[in-house]
């Protein structure tokens, strides 16, 4: 049974069960012990054993508590131990509700500023609720990025490791200088792949202007980080070709020397003058013209 206690009264084994027997209180595992009687009860009984004893002659004590009572006990001692144990339970569960650190590592590290936008895309911020990421997304993402070969997303607690290896061979050598244009021209398209698009499609540009600038918007605050895009300019030129004489050979010739110049035409006029030695053809053409950074 494990409601009963262990009580010791300094009587003789006769006088003692006497008593109890006359108090008609139940007793179990009676024990002579020198000039002590040993003797169980139960917990609801303890009281009136201790009451039938209750003359000072009779030492009476308790010389241990029933299982129940010992586990009570035990418990109450070390409530501060269980109440810290069953806090940090709770605490560890609800932390893996929440993200409170996004830890980006490996040899892509440096592209963390455009890591956690991405991330920041697919469902989840630092100090956020856990619910509605979409992992696939920004693991495809993240794996777009210039050099990217690998990328691994894992929760750990409240912590999100996202671990990215970059090809080691272009690591080194990734720009963090913004993309800006060799010549003047018209944006027909561009696309930042990191860092910011500081010019729109239409914009007319001239040699030097930056159009992609190494940092980006993370929540409200603005980061460096790698610039890795194209843009696509719409210029113009002027190409001169002489030949002895105006015919439709010599106007293919000075068509094709175009090609030398680019193999991007979108369009192109000429116009025929006489010069010394011949005739010179003036072709005028529009073309594209692509620049790229951190792009393989």
């Amino acid at each position: 049974m494990t409601d009963l206690a262990r009580i010791k009264v300094n009587c003789t084994a006769e006088s003692a069960l006497r008593k109890l027997r006359k108090a008609n209180l139940p007793v179990y595992n009676c024990e002579k012990a020198g000039i002590s009687f040993l003797f169980s009860v139960k917990d609801k009984d303890i009281k009136k054993a201790f009451a039938i004893f209750e003359k000072p002659c009779y030492n009476v004590c308790v010389v241990s508590q029933s299982t129940k009572n010992s586990l009570i006990a035990k418990a109450l001692s070390r409530i501060g131990l269980i109440v810290g144990a069953a806090a940090f339970i709770i605490i560890s569960a609800l932390s893996n509700l929440f993200v409170f650190k996004i830890s980006v590592t490996g040899s892509g590290s440096y592209l963390s500023p455009e890591i956690k936008r991405i991330v920041y895309e697919s469902g989840v911020k630092e100090f956020s609720y856990f619910k509605g990421f979409d992992a696939p997304l920004a693991t495809g993402k993240i794996l777009a990025l210039p050099q990217v070969t690998f990328c691994n997303i894992q929760k750990s607690g409240s912590i999100l490791h996202i671990d990215v290896q970059v090809d080691g061979e272009h690591s080194a050598a990734a720009l963090k200088t913004p993309l800006v244009a060799d010549r003047t021209g018209k944006i027909k398209s561009i696309v930042a792949v990191c860092g910011t698009a500081v010019r729109a499609v239409g914009e007319t540009v001239r040699s030097g202007d930056e159009l992609i600038s190494p940092y980006t918007v993370v929540g409200e605050e603005r980061v460096e980080c790698l610039s890795a895009g194209y843009a696509e300019l719409e210029c113009n030129h002027t190409l001169e070709y002489v030949a002895s004489e105006e015919s439709d050979e010599n106007l293919k010739s000075a068509y094709a020397s175009v090609l030398l110049f680019t193999d991007k035409v979108i369009s192109r006029t000429h116009s025929v003058a006489p010069c010394e030695g011949g005739v010179k053809y003036v072709i005028e053409f529009t073309y594209l013209h692509k620049l790229s950074i951190n792009m393989k």
